[in-house]
């Protein structure tokens, strides 16, 4: 994980490393971290946005969301990143 900073919620923390983890991301990069409600569980991460390099997903805690991008290389594989997500964290 690399960012202006590391500090995450332990159930984002277990999460954030097994996308980390995944061959196809070369970087996850922390954003700024949002005190806010929102319905989610704590540790669900969402995909936002595709932007260059990679995608965008909100990581949500159990005080508020964590804007996350995932570099992906080779970035062909983009759509089979976002489909992995979203099957690990389908409410």
């Amino acid at each position: 994980m690399k960012g202006r900073h590391k500090s995450l919620d332990k159930h984002l923390k277990n999460n954030i490393l097994w996308i980390e983890g995944l061959p196809e991301v070369q970087k996850v990069v922390l954003g700024i971290s949002e005190a806010c409600r929102h319905k989610y569980p704590a540790g669900y991460v969402r995909f936002k946005m595709n932007v260059e390099g990679g995608i965008k997903v909100n990581a949500y805690s159990g005080v508020g969301v964590t804007d996350i991008f995932v570099k992906i290389n080779p970035i062909s594989r983009r759509d089979y990143v976002k489909e992995i997500i979203a099957k690990r964290f389908n409410l």
